[in-house]
């Protein structure tokens, strides 16, 4: 894995997957989640998890160590994984779209495989990677070529949303800045304190 002061910023390796799948013929529409999963859906219907990664490696986390735990790829009926095409460096980027049942099938196959190894561990280990370069971990390595069917055609870069990420951080910057401005308006005008405004943004709507 290389190692070096430059790194995509995950917003943008986001971006350079919605375009290729718009590219592709299949426009995503985001779907209202909580926390910071990023879950779309397809003009079919389906839903995609996008899944983002300055190196060449899909990090799975599992609920607990059990081999059967839950694993926070589920939940979709595909995953989308987009990454530079050389690591950390802005350019252009592979983009997967796998099949989220076959993605879980891969983990926990690996995982399985890793365990009748007779690991040295404490058993309170979760994390369930695959590589996708030939020199990862034997265990589960190689899937540039394994899922090289599931690779999307289009050609993006990196490079070509470098200003939207600039732009998005301070149109975000003005939004604060009028929320609070709001805020302090009407607090004045209720007569309470500010921290007694409550204000919310459905982007969605």
């Amino acid at each position: 894995m290389m190692t070096g002061p430059s790194k995509v910023e995950n917003g943008i390796l986001l971006r350079t997957g919605l375009e290729i799948m718009e590219q592709s013929g299949n426009p995503l529409e985001k779907l209202p989640s909580n926390g910071r999963s990023m879950k779309y859906k397809m003009p079919t219907g389906e839903t995609v998890r996008a899944r983002t990664c300055n190196d060449h490696i899909l990090v799975v986390v599992a609920a607990s160590p059990e081999t059967d735990s839950r694993l926070n790829i589920e939940g979709t009926d595909w995953l989308l994984i987009v990454m530079p095409e050389e690591e950390r460096t802005p350019g252009p980027v592979a983009a997967f779209l796998v099949p989220t049942k076959v993605a879980i099938a891969e983990v926990r196959r690996n995982h399985e495989k890793w365990l009748a190894t007779n690991p040295q561990t404490r058993g309170n280990n979760t994390t369930r990677n695959l590589w996708f370069a030939a020199s990862g971990p034997k265990k589960a390595n190689n899937y540039f070529q394994k899922w090289a069917k599931f690779r999307l055609e289009g050609q993006v870069s990196t490079l070509d949303f470098a200003g939207s990420a600039n732009e998005d951080q301070a149109h975000g910057g003005n939004i604060k800045a009028a929320v609070e401005a709001a805020r302090e308006r009407l607090a004045n005008l209720a007569g309470v304190p500010p921290q007694a405004v409550k204000i919310s943004i459905d982007f969605a709507a």
